[in-house]
């Protein structure tokens, strides 16, 4: 890949996933911040361009043959690993995490009242995640899939129930955007999940939990953002367009 100043984050990602470690590494938004060239994170970041490029280019050049790009996979291919790979992990590993807080807030509540604040970020997290997942289930996702059976048969689409796919997309990448905040207010307000101190055992592990929940919403909403939903729109725009012909 011919990475230039003007290459988008999200480009560099959806093509090459080994470069994601990088930019995580760097604080640099992929995901509902991917559609911005190189050359304006390097400035935000105060980080030289050709180091980056080394950077990007070492992770390009030492990933195993066999990671997936998801960027020519049928859709609902797609589809189904985002459902059974971050969808899942979601919904096995939040109430985990919800004991967790309530636990380490009951006990360390008081000498820290600075948890209060993270308690209400995190309970704002758990309220926008599982009525968008609920939403692309049993919405989005079926109807991406449907539009992949009839590609893959040659078939047209005859119509939609959203007028287009942008509809529901749009209203998706609105509830990225919230969540993107809100990690990134979590992340302020914990001082970049650092624990105390004082810390106990599960304080410590509530906070490791919430550094694994940031890397998998920030891969998760990359993959839809930047590779299903751009994808999407295409297909349903070639189905459309045989249906004219």
């Amino acid at each position: 890949m011919d990475i230039q100043p003007e290459t988008q984050i999200a480009e560099v990602a959806s093509t090459h996933p080994a470069t994601i470690r990088v930019f995580q590494r760097h604080g640099v938004d992929f995901c509902c911040g991917g559609k911005r060239p190189l050359s304006e994170v390097c400035g935000e970041k105060d980080l030289a361009f050709e180091n980056l490029k080394q950077e990007l280019s070492a992770a390009i050049d030492g990933s195993p043959a066999s990671q997936r790009s998801w960027q020519d996979a049928p859709l609902g291919e797609l589809v189904s690993f985002i459902v059974d790979r971050y969808h899942q992990w979601l919904k096995d590993e939040l109430p985990r995490l919800t004991q967790m807080m309530n636990k380490v807030l009951a006990v360390h509540g008081e000498r820290h009242p600075d948890l209060q604040a993270v308690g209400q970020t995190f309970e704002a997290i758990l309220a926008e995640i599982a009525p968008h997942m609920m939403k692309e289930e049993r919405v989005l996702f079926p109807y991406i899939t449907q539009m992949d059976g009839l590609a893959q048969k040659g078939e047209a689409l005859a119509g939609s129930p959203f007028g287009s796919v942008r509809n529901p997309i749009g209203s998706m990448e609105q509830d990225h955007e919230v969540l993107g905040q809100l990690l990134v207010k979590l992340r302020q307000q914990t001082g970049d999940f650092t624990p105390p101190e004082d810390a106990c055992n599960t304080y410590r592990g509530l906070y490791h939990g919430l550094t694994e929940m940031e890397g998998e919403l920030h891969q998760h909403i990359h993959l839809e953002n930047n590779v299903l939903h751009p994808r999407s729109v295409a297909l349903e725009e070639k189905l459309q367009a045989a249906v004219s012909a």
